[in-house]
């Protein structure tokens, strides 16, 4: 359970023993010219004045004499998640020759939200969305610093791949639906474009943390199958250690394995799918120092996700994006739910309209006294929060639900469950008063009581002139007992990456593309800037797929024009 706890100083951290959600513990291949902190999980090390950044420093070309085997490909994928396997199988379709290795012993896989628009199912359902006012939307968002092209080609070519997904899945019994659970409001609305495939029959439910046979984990495997169905060659415990370039500057191989058991993968086109880097440390401080802030990471396999194959790419001569500092997923994930209740921080004093997305929620809560937030509601919350949700008034995750099928509304019963397993784990606290209730938080009782008095009179009043929170979402705190959930940042995933032009090669600090050398998912750049969108759910799986199925029609030297058609966006 420990590994998936806090990247950061663990003191002011302290009210969070429920901990974080746990993962595998399948960790990373060493990477030449990376430094390994000593005596644990964490890569890389804090920076000094002066520091060189470990992947600056010189990278020696590995020896001949340590290489044991040699293969020849068309295409060589890095990494075997949504993206690398994307690639491959669309690569293998077209008939050449596909390996594709990974440093862990099985695929990884984490949500399962993926968003894409104009698909068959949306067409189907009656969805529609306005592309061009949520591209305007995410580069607003980003501030203009991103490749809106990147962007453009996304959502033009999304709906196909997510319909070519679709079809792949009904040969391995999978099924595929749309979330409704989206934040819905005036002035923050999330966008109807999130889909989640899950097997036949499966409990659509997220009961604390925890589901089966649905999102990713249902679609990795069996795009796993289906990618050796068409014969491509998968190497496990295979990790990428050198990306191989010719004098003339042309992608010409890779070196994988581990030391004294090299392989070298002789080919022309490499494409890198191995994910962020949220497990190291010495890039997040390099890339966003404020994710650092967080309670929690959790990725799946658990810390794998090193920035492997941007370190690669980087020291074979590619360049990080142009902006900085880089995003991140930075979500409610470790603790409880937040809904839209009134929030306290660790003085017991209000800090925020509530009516706001789980990011918002997080990083607000960072900027508090030791970071330490609360949400605070009575008996009535279930019902209240039902009411809410399926009255389109709000939602998103950690407030809707994780897996909420379009039509089917708010599943009140599985949230009490939900509750239950998080009370019984100390994320929420139960009092039968206010000040037995701060008592349990660690929070003054005077100031809590005077904080959810007022917030009792704006609900009297409906106006939240405080704060300016919708009236609908005012909601009393009278009837006992009253609930204090623990907020809990959490860290998913870094979207920063590799500097990448509009066929999704990597460029050098120059903004010259690198010849046959791809970049999809979350090691790709320019997408992303200063802060993740969140009105798009599912949009980083998204550009895995859709990216990731282009890179291998590309690679492959197949018409991603037609196999891939696009929408006017």
């Amino acid at each position: 359970m420990d590994d998936n706890k806090n990247i950061e100083n663990n003191s002011r951290r302290s009210f969070l023993k429920g901990g974080a959600a746990a993962g595998a513990v399948a960790v990373a291949g060493v990477v030449p010219g990376v430094a390994l902190a000593s005596g644990g999980d964490v890569i890389g090390h804090p920076a000094e004045e002066g520091h060189k950044w470990s992947w600056e420093q010189p990278v020696e070309p590995i020896p001949a004499r340590h290489i044991k085997k040699e293969v020849d490909t068309d295409v060589l994928v890095i990494g075997a998640g949504l993206g690398g396997l994307s690639a491959a199988i669309s690569a293998r379709e077209l008939g050449v020759k596909v390996d594709l290795i990974e440093k862990n012993k099985f695929p990884a896989f984490r949500g399962g939200h993926i968003t894409a628009v104009d698909s068959s199912l949306q067409k189907k359902m009656g969805i529609e969305n306005d592309s061009r006012q949520i591209i305007r939307e995410l580069v607003y968002w980003a501030q203009g610093r991103v490749d809106e092209e990147l962007i453009r080609t996304f959502f033009a070519k999304s709906g196909a791949a997510m319909d070519w997904a679709i079809d792949m899945g009904k040969k391995h019994d999978l099924d595929v639906t749309m979330w409704e659970g989206y934040y819905k409001g005036p002035d923050y609305t999330e966008q109807p474009v999130t889909h989640f495939f899950h097997e036949k029959g499966a409990e659509l439910s997220y009961l604390y943390g925890n589901s089966k046979g649905i999102g990713n984990a249902a679609l990795v495997p069996a795009m796993e199958k289906e990618a050796r169905a068409q014969g491509v060659d998968i190497h496990y415990k295979t990790p990428s250690v050198q990306i191989l370039r010719d004098e003339q500057g042309n992608t010409v191989g890779v070196i994988a394995g581990k030391k004294g058991k090299y392989t070298k993968f002789n080919t022309s086109k490499v494409i890198i799918a191995t994910g962020d880097y949220a497990s190291n440390r010495e890039m997040m401080q390099r890339y966003d120092p404020f994710a650092l802030q967080a309670d929690a990471q959790i990725y799946f396999p658990n810390k794998c996700n090193t920035g492997d194959g941007m370190i690669q790419a980087m020291q074979a001569g590619g360049a990080m994006q142009q902006h900085e500092p880089h995003a991140a997923v930075i979500h409610l994930e470790a603790g409880a739910a937040s809904y839209g209740f009134l929030h306290v921080n660790a003085n017991g004093d209000r800090f925020k309209n509530e009516d706001v997305n789980t990011q918002s929620k997080s990083c607000t809560k960072e900027l508090q006294p030791d970071g330490i937030a609360w949400t605070i509601y009575d008996r009535d919350w279930a019902d209240q929060v039902k009411s809410q949700v399926d009255a389109n008034l709000a939602g998103g995750l950690f407030y809707g639900q994780m897996w909420q099928p379009w039509g089917k509304g708010f599943n009140k019963e599985v949230e009490i469950e939900t509750q239950a397993a998080h009370i019984n784990d100390g994320k929420v606290v139960v009092a039968n008063s206010i000040a037995e209730l701060a008592d349990k938080m660690g929070v003054p009782a005077k100031q809590l009581e005077q904080n959810v008095a007022r917030y009792n009179e704006l609900y009297e009043l409906q106006n939240d002139v405080d704060y300016g929170k919708r009236k609908e979402l005012l909601t009393p705190i009278g009837k006992p007992p009253y609930y204090a959930g623990k907020l809990a940042s959490t860290v998913l995933t870094m979207c920063g990456g590799l500097s990448t032009d509009s066929s999704l090669l990597v460029r050098d600090e120059n903004r010259k593309s690198i010849p046959g050398l791809y970049v999809v998912g979350a090691a790709q750049g320019e997408f992303f800037a200063n802060d993740y969108p969140t009105i798009c759910p599912g949009i980083g799986h998204g550009r895995c797929l859709t990216f990731g199925r282009m890179a291998g029609i590309m690679a492959a030297g197949g018409d991603v024009d037609k196999l891939l058609p696009s929408i006017m966006v």
